[in-house]
Parts: structure tokens; C-alpha cells; sequence
């Protein structure tokens, strides 16, 4: 840590904006004596209780006042909760008044759930699950993050440390005691298990990233050729000018990213330039920056008008399974467009958008639901489990090629050790910039 971890801290745990209350919260060995900085009595733990708020004889405000004795705090330490009138002036005096006080300081982000992290009140998984229901913005987000914090990986990752730490304290037995002729039955057996665990990680990591691409946004490009209405439809679907809409081809020259919420699933449509062959260095960046925008996209969206559609079918060649292909500009066609098999829409007479918004519905929701909820939602997790994986199959490899059960044991040692970088069981030190770096302030 960057500060000093015997320091009590403070922070605003509440919105900035403007309220009827808001919560400064102190925790560390000197949050007892925050009664007598401020001038009140302190009372029972646990007991709310009104007090008046002073800096030496200048009466600062009348607030509720909580204190918990740790470790029975949020935190583990001593902590005491000041509710507070909203107003900027009176946060700000009952900061400053603080702020002066000797062995006292801000808090950085995140730092009272870090401490809860070292003081053993939740391990890191449940940490990362509270930084996400706080950031969730749809409803799916905070189902997933709520389960998170309720134990959702942790409890399988520990449930996974516990079979492999019981597997490798076999090995490690029949090295430690050779006198005690331990059949090598026994070392054989031992790769059923292996199997079976390793079947688990693999079901766990084989979710289609549900997990992650819930937390971060189900990215969908939407790309096509030249004055398609590519801008016109993202501004339609956010409901805000986020692009230039312009007769002119090739306006658009960088991928303008918007944010929605279909159905409680956040997604991030992508405004991209239009794909066609151009002599303008600017616009053939931004084709450059769309099409690798389009390649690590969810799913694309793919806008045609009438003169270029076959063309362009044939150039993207759609994937059913994550594409979306709509054919715009239907009331400039003389056919009956009801046989196409291709959804076909008007943006400029809003006709069959409701459709649009079914069918990105249904491409985002046949990836995001599965059976079993998803239980990784970020890339450390997985980066953690994958690599105890890979041990896993070492260490079951040398087991039935007959090598030496120190190099079995070795490999177990590191599953062991990966699945407890999940949860913070070990290396928790290495791990707290990673996980603590998005936290906001009073967390």
C-alpha cells in the first residue's frame, strides 16, 4: 500500500451531489476518538445516536452518529459512521476538522474494503462483486454483481482449492514417507480425482465469457457501406446525436461508441466509418479502426441499402449466430419487401425498428443466457483458473507417464497456488492494485 496502514482514514461515502444527508466514514485505531475531535460523547457500539458536531467551540452541524468496534466493522477496525446534512459546507468542515487531527488522512479508492480484504471480513472475489454493484448500471449487472458478493465464485474456487490441496497433500505423503510403504495403488487412484476437478474448471471456463462481457458490455459494431444510415440508426438507438448525420459519404471517420440497455443487458453499439475503397488517408483509418473494431466485437450489425446489399452479403458473410443483418432505406423499393428474408426498415420513416430492437434482443440474449449463471466476470479470474488448469493437466500427464511424484506434486503445489490467486488466499499483497484500481473513494 502507498500509505501508511496504521493511519485512520476517512472519506465521503456518499454521492457528491447535493442531499438531504450524506455519510463520512472513519475507520482505523483512532475512529474512537473521533468523539472527542468533534466534540460529543461516545455511546454504546451499534447505537444511533444524535449528536452536535464541533471544531473547538464552532458548532459544525447536528448528526446521527453509529460507531462499530472492530472487528464487528465493515472494515475489521474501529468504525465510526457520521451522517451528516448534504450540504458542500458542512462535509467540508467536518472533513477539515479532520483532516487536522494527527495520524489521520483520506482515504484512497477503495481503501476500506481493501482493509476488509487484509483483515479477513471478505476475500477478493466478494470485494471485486461490491466495486460492480456499485458501478451496475441494468438490472442484469446487478443480479450478476449481487451474486458475487453473495459468494458466487468464491465459494467454487474454494470448494476446487479444497479437492486440489487434498489430492496434492496425497502426493506430498507418499514423498515425505517412503518407509511408510504407501502403495503406489494409491498415487494411481489419484488420477480420478485429478480428472474429475479438471472436467469442473474446464465447464467453469467453457461459459462463452458470459461473465465478463455482462460486466463490460455486450460490444456490437455496427458496420456497412457509405450513407447505409449507420449514424442515423445509432442515434436512433441511444436516443442522443452521438454521430454527424451527413448525405456526404464517408462523415464518419473514427468508431463513436454508445451505451444501451436492452433488457436489463448493457450494450455498447459502435457508430463505425463506411466500408468502401478510398484514396483519403483520414477515412481509410477509420475503415482501419471499424474493421478491427468489427473483429473483437460480441456481435455485429450489419446496414445495407438496396444498391450494394448482395455485395456486401457476400464481403461480411454474416454469422446467423451473432449477426444482425437489416436492410435500410425499404421505402425507396418498388417490390413488396415482406418476402425478404433480410429484416428490412426505413429509418426515416421508422419503419420495422421494433424488429431492429427484437433482433439485437435476441442475438444478445441467446450469448448471455446459459443454463448455470456465470460465475467469472473478469479476466483475472480467468487468467487465475485457466493457468491452474494447464498444472492440473501437467500434473495428471506425469502422473500417468509414471515420472517422478515430485514433479506431480510440484504441479499441484501451483493449481493450489492459482486458485488461491482467485480469492486472495495467496500473494493477496501482489493482488490489491489490480483489483482496488477502479474503486471509487468512501469504498
Amino acid at each position: 500500500m502507498s500509505k501508511n496502514f496504521e493511519d485512520t482514514i476517512f472519506a465521503l461515502a456518499t454521492g457528491s451531489l447535493h442531499a438531504a444527508t450524506a455519510l463520512i466514514r472513519i475507520s482505523g485505531n483512532g475512529a474512537s476518538r473521533t468523539a472527542n475531535i468533534l466534540g460529543f460523547k461516545l455511546q454504546k457500539q451499534r447505537l444511533a445516536t444524535v449528536v452536535i458536531l464541533k471544531d473547538g467551540e464552532r458548532k459544525l452541524d447536528e448528526a446521527l452518529a453509529i460507531f462499530f468496534k472492530g472487528p464487528w466493522s465493515y472494515t475489521g477496525e474501529d468504525v465510526m459512521e457520521l451522517h451528516v446534512h448534504g450540504g458542500r459546507a458542512v462535509i467540508e468542515a467536518v472533513i477539515n476538522t479532520l483532516k487536522k487531527q494527527e495520524g489521520f488522512r483520506i482515504a484512497e479508492p477503495g481503501e476500506f474494503t481493501k482493509r476488509a480484504v487484509l483483515n479477513g471480513k471478505m476475500d477478493l472475489t466478494k470485494a471485486e462483486g461490491i466495486n460492480d454493484l456499485i458501478q451496475a448500471e441494468t438490472e442484469a449487472q446487478r443480479v450478476q454483481s449481487f451474486a458475487q458478493v453473495d459468494g458466487a465464485l468464491s465459494e467454487i474456487a474454494f470448494g476446487w482449492r479444497e479437492k486440489a490441496t487434498k489430492i496434492a497433500a496425497h502426493v506430498e505423503a507418499y514423498i515425505d514417507f517412503p518407509d511408510e510403504e504407501i502403495p503406489e495403488s494409491t498415487l494411481t487412484s489419484l488420477g480420478d480425482e485429478m480428472s474429475v476437478l479438471i472436467r469442473d474448471i474446464e465447464k467453469g471456463l467453457n461459459d462463452g465469457r458470459r461473465g465478463e462481457i455482462l460486466r463490460d458490455g455486450f460490444r456490437i459494431a455496427v458496420i456497412g457501406p457509405p450513407n447505409a444510415g449507420k449514424s442515423t440508426l445509432v442515434n436512433w438507438l441511444s436516443k442522443r446525436p452521438v454521430s454527424i448525420i451527413s448525405e456526404q459519404p464517408g462523415t464518419t471517420r473514427d468508431v463513436l461508441e454508445a451505451s444501451l440497455d436492452l433488457d436489463g443487458y448493457p450494450v455498447i453499439v459502435a457508430d463505425t466509418a463506411g466500408l468502401r475503397e478510398s484514396t483519403d488517408p483520414i477515412e481509410n483509418e477509420g475503415i482501419k479502426r471499424a474493421q478491427e473494431w468489427a473483429k473483437t466485437a460480441d456481435g455485429r450489425l450489419i446496414l445495407l441499402e438496396p444498391t450494394t446489399e448482395a455485395d456486401f452479403l457476400e464481403r461480411l458473410k454474416p454469422n446467423p449466430e451473432c449477426d444482425l443483418v437489416v436492410l435500410n432505406k425499404i421505402d425507396l423499393l418498388p417490390t413488396d419487401v415482406k418476402k425478404r428474408e433480410t429484416l428490412a426498415i426505413s429509418l426515416r420513416d421508422e419503419i420495422g425498428l421494433d424488429k431492429l430492437v427484437n433482433g439485437l434482443k435476441k442475438i444478445v440474449s441467446k450469448r448471455m443466457v446459459g443454463q448455470e449463471p456465470a460465475v467469472i466476470t473478469r479476466t483475472r479470474h480467468r487468467e487465475a483458473l485457466q493457468s491452474c488448469l494447464n498444472s492440473m493437466r501437467s500434473a495428471k500427464t506425469a502422473l500417468s507417464l509414471g515420472e517422478e511424484p515430485e514433479i506431480v506434486a510440484e504441479e499441484l503445489r501451483a493449481a493450489t497456488k492459482s486458485l488461491g490467486r482467485v480469492v486472495g488466499a495467496v500473494d493477496v499483497e501482489d493482488l490489491l492494485d489490480i483489483v482496488f484500481g477502479d474503486f471509487c473513494i468512501g469504498k
